[in-house]
């Protein structure tokens, strides 16, 4: 725990070493912009989070998810504040019976 050669003056109590940079904030800022922050931000910002999640488990336990082609191409391309791959990922979801006759009775 303390290891000179991950903390600077390690036998001392400093608290502030555990907080994040200034910059690290502003990029977290940045990843929840679309549901506004503050008294007027989204009401339904958490809701929405646990229904992608939720979405995303959904389709990844009901389908067999097929990559048309036989490699993926992971070369990226950065435009604006968006990153994109340059060739997009096609896929094919075939629907696994078993699943839906789970997830229908729930």
């Amino acid at each position: 725990m303390r290891d000179p050669d991950s903390w600077e003056d390690p036998d001392e109590f400093k608290p502030e070493r555990f907080l994040s940079p200034k910059e690290d904030e502003k990029e977290l800022a940045f990843k929840y912009l679309p549901f506004g922050s503050g008294r007027r931000g989204c009401p339904g910002g958490n809701l929405s989070q646990i229904f992608v999640g939720t979405a995303v488990g959904v389709m990844v336990q009901c389908f067999e998810w097929k990559i048309e082609g036989g490699k993926v191409n992971m070369e990226e391309s950065f435009e604006g504040m968006n990153l994109s791959m340059v060739h997009p990922l096609k896929c094919v979801p075939v629907a696994r019976p078993q699943a839906f006759s789970f997830t229908c009775n729930l």
